[in-house]
C-alpha cells in the first residue's frame, strides 16, 4: 500500500491532476500553441475523448506518422500500462494493467475497426501493420459490456480510414533502415483514395509491404541474418452511401508474414538451432459495415469473416534428446528434431446495435453478437535420422486447437445525466459460449483421444458515475468485470505418467478504478490520472507434470494489485511539445499453488512503464522542420512456473531512445532517423522450459524516409 501512495502522489504531482498526452495531437504548423481535440467511439458512440469517463488512449494518425511506428510495439511503454512480449512479429500477448499469464484465452480484445480479431489462444496476436490508420484506441480496464470475454485487461482498436467521397488522394511513403550487425530495413507503402461518384461512391486502396533486414545468424548451419523476412498487407475499402441517412462500407484485407527465424539469440546474435526454423502466416479479412441514422438513434450491423493459416518449426533437439534412449536411439546419432505447427483458424462474427443520438438526458446502446470460430492445428515431429521405432511419434497432433467456439452475446449500456453535470452509466452484457474439443494427441508414443464439450456463460455489468464540473474536467469511477471462457487440455501431455485434467474452468477479473482528465482553456496542457485495483479469481495458469517438458492449463487461483496510470501534455512555448506516460502496477498472487505461492508477481507484465518525448518545430528558410526524441522504459518482468522452474527467469530493463528529425514541404515529408540510438542489446523475453534463446531487442537501426502527397 506504502508503494501506491508513492506512485499516486508521484503521478499527482507530475501530471498536476490532468488528462491524457497522446490522446490530444498537436497541430503540425510550426505556429501551434494549442492541443486539437480528438473524437473517439470507444464507447460505440462519437464522444470527444474527455467527455469519455474511462481511461482511454487515442493515438492519431499524425502522431503515429511523427513516431515513425510500423506496429503498436513502436508505442507500447508510451500507452500506459500496456506492454507486449512477443518472440517475433505474429507471435504477441497483448497485456494492459498487469493482467497477463501465458495460458487461456486472450486478455485483450483487439479490433480493426468493427472486427474482432483475437484467436482461441494466447501469443498468437496478429501482427497489425499501421497502414493508413486513422487512430489507434487503446482502452485499459475490463470491457466486458461492449467489446465481449477475452476483453479483461482492455481492448485495443485500430481505426483504419474510410473512402473520402469528396475528393481524390494518394501518397506514398518510402523508408530504409540499416541494422546494426545485420541486415537493411526496407518498406513501402501507399494509398490511392478515389471518389467514384461523388458524395455517393468512393473507394480506398492501401498497401504495404515491409521487408525485415534480420541481425541473427546461426553457426551451426552457416545461416546469416536467419530472422529476415517480409510483411505484405493489402486492403481495399469502398464506400456506399445510398442516402443520407444510409451508408455500407465494404473491407477487405490480406495479409502475409514470413520470417525465417524468430528473434531469439544469445548475446552475440547467435543461434544454433539444429535446422530451419521459419514462421508463416497467411490472413484474410472480410468486413461489411452498414449505418442506418433512423433519427433518434444509429442502427449498425458489422459481419465480418477472417481465416488465418501459420506455419512455425521449432527446434526441439535440445528438449527431447535426453528422452530418446527411452525408445532404444542413441542421442548422440540424432542430428535435430523439428516440430511444425500448422493453425488454422476461421472465424464469423456478426454484431447488430442501436445507439441513442445526440445530447438528452438519457442516452442508451442496446445489441447483439454472435460469433463461430473454428481452430484446428496439425502437428508433425521429424527426428533426422529417423531412427525412432516404426510407428512412435515424440510429438504429434490433428484436430481442434485448442477448440471450437460458438457463442452468442446480448448487451446494453445506458446513461442518464442526473444533473446537467453528473452523469451515472449502467451497463450488462449475457454472454454463452459453446466450446467442442475433437483432437487426437501423442506425446512421446502416448495417443490419446479428446472429444469434449461444455457451455459457459456470464454476467458482465459495468457501473460508472462521472462528474464534469466544467468543460476541461472529467471526474470518474468505474468498476467493471471481464470474463473469459475456459477450455479443455490434451491429455496426452501426460504421456502415461501423470493426469490431466480434460479442462479448466472460465476465470474472471473485477477492476474498480478512480480518475480524472483535463485539459487546460488554452489548450495548452492536457493530462488523465486513474487510479485502480484489479481483483482476478479463479485464474486459468499454465502447469505440468514435474520432469516433463509439457504443460497444460488449470485454475491457479487468485491475483489482485492495485495500479496507477497517468499521462500529460505540454506545449510550454511555441511549437514546442512535450510529453510524459507512465504506468505502475503490483498485481502478485495471493493464494498459493504448485506453479506459484502468494506473493509471487504476475508473470510477464513490469512493475512500471513509462516514456517521454519531446518535438520541436521550426522553419528553415520558410521550410517547416521538425525534431523529435521519445524514450520509452519499462522494468524488467520475470516469469516463474515453480513446479517447472529451480529459479525466475527475468527480462532486462527496456531503455530505448529514438530520434527522427526531418522537414515539410506542401505535398512531401523527408526525415532521418535512428532506433535504438545507443544499440542495447536486452532481453525482452527471457528463456525458459523448451525456449532455449532469449528474445532480444533489434539492435540500433539507422535510415531515412520520403513521403509524397497527392
Amino acid at each position: 500500500m506504502r508503494g501506491l501512495i508513492s506512485a499516486l502522489l508521484c503521478a499527482t504531482s507530475s501530471l498536476a491532476f490532468a488528462a491524457r498526452a497522446d490522446a490530444q495531437e498537436a497541430a503540425p504548423s510550426t505556429g501551434a500553441t494549442t492541443l486539437s481535440e480528438v473524437v473517439v467511439t470507444a464507447q460505440k458512440r462519437e464522444q470527444a475523448l474527455i467527455d469519455v469517463p474511462l481511461s482511454i488512449t487515442a493515438v492519431g494518425g499524425a502522431e503515429l506518422a511523427r513516431r515513425n511506428a510500423s506496429t503498436i510495439n513502436d508505442l507500447q511503454y508510451a500507452v500506459p500500462g500496456l506492454s507486449i512480449t512477443e518472440f517475433s512479429p505474429g507471435q504477441q500477448r497483448v497485456q494492459l494493467r498487469g493482467v497477463s499469464v501465458y495460458s487461456g484465452l486472450p486478455t485483450v480484445g483487439v479490433y480493426l475497426d468493427e472486427l474482432p480479431l483475437n484467436t482461441e489462444a494466447n501469443q498468437t496476436g496478429q501482427d497489425v501493420r499501421l497502414l493508413d490508420i486513422s487512430r489507434i484506441e487503446v482502452l485499459r480496464g475490463p470491457q466486458g459490456t461492449l467489446y465481449g470475454q477475452g476483453a479483461v485487461g482492455g481492448t485495443i482498436r485500430y481505426i483504419t480510414n474510410d473512402p473520402d467521397l469528396s475528393r481524390y488522394s494518394a501518397a506514398v511513403n518510402g523508408e530504409t533502415g540499416a541494422v546494426s550487425g545485420g541486415g537493411t530495413d526496407w518498406k513501402v507503402d501507399g494509398v490511392v483514395n478515389a471518389p467514384l461518384v461523388t458524395d455517393r461512391l468512393g473507394a480506398r486502396l492501401a498497401a504495404s509491404y515491409q521487408h525485415f533486414g534480420g541481425w541473427i545468424d546461426n553457426p551451426l548451419l552457416g545461416d546469416k541474418n536467419v530472422n529476415s523476412g517480409h510483411a505484405l498487407t493489402l486492403r481495399g475499402k469502398v464506400a456506399v452511401r445510398f442516402s443520407d441517412d444510409f451508408k455500407l462500407t465494404l473491407m477487405v484485407q490480406h495479409q502475409e508474414l514470413r520470417l525465417g527465424a524468430q528473434n531469439l539469440s544469445d548475446e552475440n546474435h547467435h543461434v544454433f538451432d539444429a535446422g530451419p526454423t521459419p514462421f508463416r502466416s497467411k490472413a484474410t479479412l472480410l468486413n461489411a459495415t452498414a449505418t442506418y441514422d433512423t433519427g433518434f438513434a444509429e442502427l449498425l450491423s458489422s459481419t465480418g469473416y477472417i481465416t488465418r493459416q501459420d506455419s512455425q518449426t521449432a527446434d526441439l533437439t535440445a528438449t527431447f534428446k535426453p528422452f530418446l534412449p527411452l525408445f532404444d536411439v542413441p542421442s548422440a546419432a540424432v542430428q535435430n528434431v523439428l516440430t511444425v505447427t500448422a493453425p488454422i483458424n476461421k472465424i464469423f462474427t456478426q454484431e447488430v446495435r442501436l445507439a441513442s443520438k445526440g445530447e438528452t438526458r438519457l442516452g442508451w446502446t442496446v445489441g447483439a453478437f454472435f460469433r463461430d470460430s473454428k481452430a484446428t492445428a496439425d502437428t508433425i515431429t521429424t527426428v533426422t535420422p529417423d531412427l525412432l521405432p516404426p510407428g512412435v511419434n515424440l510429438l504429434a497432433g490433428s484436430g481442434t486447437s485448442p477448440s471450437n467456439s460458438q457463442s452468442w452475446a446480448v448487451f446494453g449500456e445506458g446513461t442518464y445525466k442526473l444533473t446537467p453535470r453528473l452523469t451515472a452509466l449502467v451497463g450488462l452484457r449475457y454472454f454463452e459460449d459453446r466450446r467442442k474439443q475433437d483432437s487426437t494427441q501423442t506425446t512421446f508414443g502416448f495417443t490419446s483421444v479428446d472429444v469434449n464439450s461444455a457451455k459457459f456463460t456470464s454476467l458482465s455489468p459495468r457501473f460508472n458515475l462521472s462528474w464534469q464540473p466544467t468543460d476541461q474536467v472529467n471526474l470518474y469511477a468505474n468498476v467493471a468485470k471481464g470474463f473469459r471462457s475456459g477450455g479443455f487440455n490434451s491429455t496426452s501431455v501426460g504421456a502415461g505418467l501423470g493426469t490431466v485434467p480434460p479442462s479448466y474452468g472460465p476465470d474472471k477479473i473485477w477492476t474498480y478504478e478512480a480518475g480524472g482528465k483535463f485539459v487546460s482553456r488554452d489548450r495548452a496542457l492536457s493530462a488523465e490520472v486513474a487510479v485502480y485495483r484489479n481483483v482476478w479469481n479463479d485464474v486459468q495458469t499454465t502447469t505440468n507434470i514435474p520432469g516433463l517438458p509439457t504443460n497444460f492449463t488449470t485454475n491457479g487461483g487468485k491475483i489482485a494489485g492495485w495500479g496507477v496510470d497517468g499521462s500529460v501534455t505540454y506545449i510550454p512555448v511555441r511549437a514546442l511539445t512535450l510529453s510524459l506516460t507512465g504506468g505502475w502496477n503490483n498485481m502478485a498472487y495471493k493464494t498459493s499453488s504448485v506453479e506459484h505461492l502468494a506473493g509471487d508477481r504476475v508473470d510477464y507484465v513490469p512493475h512500471f512503464t513509462g516514456s517521454a518525448s519531446a518535438e520541436y518545430r521550426f522553419d528553415v528558410a520558410n521550410l517547416p522542420s521538425f525534431v523529435r526524441v521519445d524514450y520509452q522504459y519499462a522494468e524488467a518482468f520475470q516469469v516463474y512456473v515453480r513446479n517447472f522452474q529451480s529459479a525466475p527467469v527475468f527480462s532486462d530493463p527496456q531503455k530505448i531512445l529514438n530520434a527522427r528529425i526531418g522537414a515539410d514541404g506542401n505535398s512531401w515529408s523527408a526525415s532521418i532517423f535512428a532506433r535504438n540510438i545507443v544499440d542495447r542489446n536486452s532481453v525482452i523475453y527471457p528463456p525458459f522450459g523448451a525456449l532455449i534463446y532469449p528474445a532480444r531487442l533489434q539492435p540500433r537501426v539507422v535510415g531515412a524516409s520520403l513521403s509524397v502527397r497527392y
